[in-house]
C-alpha cells in the first residue's frame, strides 16, 4: 500500500454455510483484494484506537497485543508471523491513525500474496451481521456484501455439518436462526444508504460465477479479474504445502469442512433439499422462514407453510433467546472497556500476570495464543 493507494474496508454479511469461504477464496485471487479469515479485530479495536494520533513504538506494541487478545483463534493458516503485524505498522508509523492501523493489520494475513496492488479488504467475520449498524458508523465508507442461501439448503447442510461434529440441532432451531439473522439484518440495512450494500445469492455465485463476481467487483469499484475462477488449484497447492507446516487439526478441519474449495465451482449443492428433506421438514423450514425468504427472492417451490410441534422445540426456542438474542447481541453491544475486561478475565488463567503492562506484549501473547 502506498499513500496514493488507500485501503478500503468492506464486509461480507451472512449466516453460516452460505458460501462465505468460497466467495472469500475467489476474491483473494484478485490482485487488488485481500479477504481474510474470521477475526473480529476491526470491530473490537476501533473504539480504543480511533482517536490515537501519537503512535509510539509502545502504542504499536500495545495495539499488537490487543489484536491477539481479541483473536477468535482462527489465525491459522492465513496469518503470517506475529512480528509481521508489528513491522507493517512500524513502516507506516509516521502516518498511523486508528483507522489505518486496523486496515494495515489485514496485510499481515496471507504472507505469500503480493500485496503491492492491494487496495480493497473484504472481511468475512461471521458475527458482522449482528453489529452492522456500528460497523457502518465506524467505517462510513465501508460497503457490505449480503450473502444469502435458500433456508432449506442452509438448514440441511448445517445439520450435516452438525452430525460430523456430533451435534444435534434440529431443523426447527436451524431455520429459526436463519430467519432471525436475515430478518434482523434486513431491518438494519434499511437504515443504511442502499448504495452501500448488495445482496448476492449463493445460488447465483455457483451457477453464474463470472456474472456474479463481475457484479461484486463492480460494486467494489474494481475491474473483473478472471483469475478469481482459478481458486481451486491455489487452494489445493496451499493445502498440500501446508501439511508440512500447519497444525494437523487445521489440516483435518480444512479437509473435512472445506474440501469443496479444491474443486471447480458447481451448482450441485443447489436445491439438494428437494431430494434429501422429508415433506414434513421442508414445510416446517418454509413455515419458519417464508416471509424473510420471499423478501430475498426465494420461492415456496411446492412447500406449504406448515408447522408441527415437538416438546423439544420449547427448549430450543429458549436456546435461541439466550444464545442469539441475549448472549451474542448483548456482548457485542457492551462498551469496549467491559469487553476488554472480559477477554482479560477469560485468559487470566493462561498468563502469569493479571495486569497487561505495556511491556513484553509478544511474550504475553505467546501464552495467550498457541503460536510460535
Amino acid at each position: 500500500m502506498s499513500h496514493d493507494n488507500p485501503l478500503s474496508l468492506n464486509f461480507i454479511l451472512s449466516t453460516g454455510r452460505t458460501g462465505r469461504t468460497l466467495l472469500s477464496t475467489m476474491l483473494n485471487m484478485h490482485q487488488n483484494i485481500i479477504s481474510t479469515s474470521e477475526e473480529p479485530f476491526a470491530y473490537n479495536l476501533f473504539p480504543k484506537y480511533q482517536n490515537k494520533t501519537n503512535w509510539t513504538d509502545e502504542t504499536i506494541r500495545e495495539y499488537c497485543f490487543d489484536f491477539f487478545l481479541f483473536s477468535a483463534g482462527k489465525l491459522e493458516p492465513q496469518f503470517g508471523k506475529k512480528d509481521d503485524l508489528y513491522q507493517i505498522l512500524k513502516e507506516h508509523q509516521e502516518i498511523l491513525t486508528g483507522d489505518l492501523a486496523i486496515k494495515l493489520s489485514y496485510l499481515a494475513f496471507m504472507p505469500f500474496k503480493d500485496k503491492s496492488l492491494v487496495n480493497t479488504i473484504v472481511d468475512k467475520e461471521l458475527k458482522s451481521h449482528f453489529i452492522v449498524k456500528r460497523l457502518s458508523q465506524f467505517y462510513p465508507q465501508a460497503k457490505f456484501i449480503v450473502l444469502t442461501r435458500d433456508p432449506r439448503d442452509n438448514a440441511l447442510v448445517k445439520r450435516k455439518r452438525d452430525l460430523k461434529k456430533n451435534q444435534n440441532r434440529t431443523y426447527y432451531l436451524l431455520s429459526k436462526i436463519w430467519d432471525y439473522e436475515y430478518s434482523s439484518l434486513l431491518k438494519k440495512l434499511s437504515r443504511i444508504d442502499s448504495t452501500r450494500y448488495i445482496i448476492v445469492k449463493y445460488e447465483d455465485l455457483v451457477s453464474e460465477p463470472e456474472k456474479t463476481l463481475s457484479r461484486i467487483t463492480q460494486f467494489l469499484s474494481l475491474n473483473y479479474d478472471a483469475n478469481m475462477l482459478n481458486y481451486d488449484s491455489t487452494f489445493n497447492e496451499k493445502l498440500s504445502s501446508g501439511k508440512e507446516t500447519l497444525n494437523p487439526k487445521t489440516i483435518s478441519h480444512l479437509e473435512a469442512f472445506h474440501a469443496g474449495l479444491g474443486q471447480k465451482v458447481s451448482s450441485d449443492k443447489v436445491g439438494i433439499w428437494q431430494k434429501e428433506l422429508s415433506n414434513e421438514d421442508k414445510n416446517l423450514i418454509w413455515y419458519m422462514c417464508h416471509k424473510t425468504a420471499q423478501q430475498l427472492n426465494y420461492h415456496n417451490e411446492s412447500c406449504t407453510a406448515t408447522f408441527y410441534f415437538k416438546p423439544k422445540m420449547i427448549l430450543e426456542f429458549l436456546k435461541i433467546i439466550f444464545i442469539v438474542q441475549l448472549y451474542t447481541k448483548a456482548y457485542h453491544l457492551l462498551p469496549y472497556f467491559i469487553r476488554y475486561q472480559i477477554r482479560k478475565t477469560i485468559y487470566s488463567k493462561r498468563v502469569n500476570e493479571t495486569t497487561y503492562a505495556l511491556t513484553n506484549h509478544f511474550e504475553e501473547v505467546d501464552k495467550l495464543v498457541n503460536r510460535h
